[in-house]
């Protein structure tokens, strides 16, 4: 594999970033939704809401992540673990797939009350592009509160 990011014979502009995968590059941009502003490459939070509703309904932090397979994992596969940090006695969260999982390659589940996963549960036969929007509801002392992982994930020929 060579790093086209690396060495700059990738095409990607300026606003975007350029992510290495076996065989070949991807280029991503990462924008924050109004009422977010970016707080790191990967990362949005949000600026404020303006009633009870909204501030349980949309994420307090959007996260983006880039995980990089070749075809032919074995499944069902653990291929992203999700949790509060720090967490507490008593925490809970509920993980949904929100966007991204129509043909049901992905699914979640809970590991304990405070870390869960989502899993690759079909096989991938033929190299594919997701973007999986994962939602983490962190129920802690009497209120929820709402995380988004924005997860590309890139499935790539098997290497040889």
């Amino acid at each position: 594999d060579i790093d086209e990011c690396a060495i700059g014979t990738h095409n990607c502009s300026a606003e975007e970033s350029c992510y290495n995968i076996q065989g070949s590059f991807r280029c991503l941009s990462f924008e924050c939704p109004s009422n977010y502003r970016k707080v790191s490459d990967m990362r949005c939070e949000r600026v404020g809401c303006f009633n009870y509703l909204e501030c349980q309904s949309t994420p307090v932090r959007i996260t983006y992540y880039q995980l990089n397979f070749q075809t032919g994992i074995a499944v069902p596969a653990h291929i992203f673990r999700i949790g509060p940090s720090p967490a507490y006695a008593g925490d809970s969260i509920v993980l949904t797939i929100t966007r991204g999982n129509e043909e049901g390659f992905f699914s979640t589940r809970r590991l304990n009350s405070y870390t869960g996963v989502v899993f690759l549960q079909r096989q991938v036969k033929e190299p594919k592009d997701f973007l999986l929007d994962v939602e983490m509801k962190l129920w802690r002392q009497g209120t929820y509160t709402t995380f988004l992982a924005k997860i590309y994930i890139f499935i790539t020929a098997h290497a040889y």
